[in-house]
């Protein structure tokens, strides 16, 4: 999930904590989306992410994974004059040493995942349609007041179910739909600081025949709770200067009834942001002498 979740830190006009509109709240916060997709292209950073199985009691349960992956931005605009972002990652080490060949058939990611979508899309004006949104008081996060907005998407949960390409006991499952969750929104810059997702209730979805039919296995996984909770802060570039709201850690539960791994922890740290800024003239032939 730097997860694509970036925003300008530059201040717009503020409006009083104490009495925020939803509408005026919702349309600056999409500008400070919009205008990181729109130059996002220049930001690197490292992602280091630490992957942890749970026992029942939600403590650790056996050896953890980390992976360090390089991540940039890739924002394209649809025909349709909409807008998508999506994360592309580059993996460079496992567990403190470069990639080997079997670590690509780790069945976690973000080994199988060289994309993801980016959530902070929902402020969109073409995407917010597709949710509903509620103000839930103000509140502080590092020192900053902050409007609470919490969501819900429309559309009903939906799961794309497929095997893993060359890992004969890796089930991939995507969800869309039935999710919901707050943001907290600076009440004086419209930068998000912080991003909570949550899924609606529980999802039932069918495994490929390939795992449903081996001994002591099940016909239909469960997927009782994946909650992500994204936090941002201010990052300071020089040459030229400029301040950005950037992610600066993620963590994830996710708890999935009948899977091999039913439990799990991902905590995510993004750092080493490099800004890349180039420059270009034009070189015209000279005339010929005469």
């Amino acid at each position: 999930m730097c997860v694509g979740l970036f925003v300008f830190a530059a201040p717009l006009a503020a409006q009083t904590v104490e009495s925020p509109d939803l509408e005026t709240t919702l349309a600056f916060a999409a500008e400070r989306v919009a205008a990181y997709f729109a130059r996002a292209q220049s930001l690197v950073c490292l992602e280091t992410v630490h992957i942890q199985p749970l026992g029942t009691g939600l403590g650790p349960d056996g050896v953890g994974r980390t992976v360090e992956s390089e991540l940039r931005l890739s924002w394209d605009p649809s025909e349709d004059g909409g807008t998508e972002a999506a994360t592309r990652r580059q993996v460079i080490k496992v567990n403190g040493r470069p990639p080997r060949k079997n670590d690509y058939r780790a069945c976690t990611t973000p080994e199988q995942e060289a994309t993801e979508t980016q959530p902070l899309s929902m402020l969109l004006v073409e995407q917010r349609d597709e949710y509903t949104f509620a103000l839930a008081g103000v509140d502080r996060v590092d020192k900053r007041p902050a409007i609470r907005v919490d969501y819900r998407l429309k559309a009903k949960p939906t799961v794309e179910v497929k095997m893993v390409e060359g890992l004969d006991d890796c089930v991939s499952y995507d969800v869309s739909g039935g999710r919901q969750g707050r943001l907290w929104i600076d009440a004086e810059t419209f930068d998000v600081l912080r991003l909570d997702q949550r899924l609606s209730g529980y999802v039932e979805f069918r495994v490929p025949s390939e795992i449903a039919r081996r001994p002591g296995a099940t016909a239909y996984w469960t997927l009782e709770r994946h909650d992500i909770t994204t936090r941002f802060k201010r990052v300071s570039f020089e040459e030229p200067a400029e301040t950005l709201v950037l992610p600066v850690s993620q963590t994830s539960i996710n708890i999935t009834r009948g899977a091999g791994t039913p439990r799990q922890r991902t905590i995510t740290e993004y750092k080493a942001y490099k800004r890349f800024i180039t420059g270009g003239r034009i070189i015209t032939e000279p005339k010929d002498k005469e």
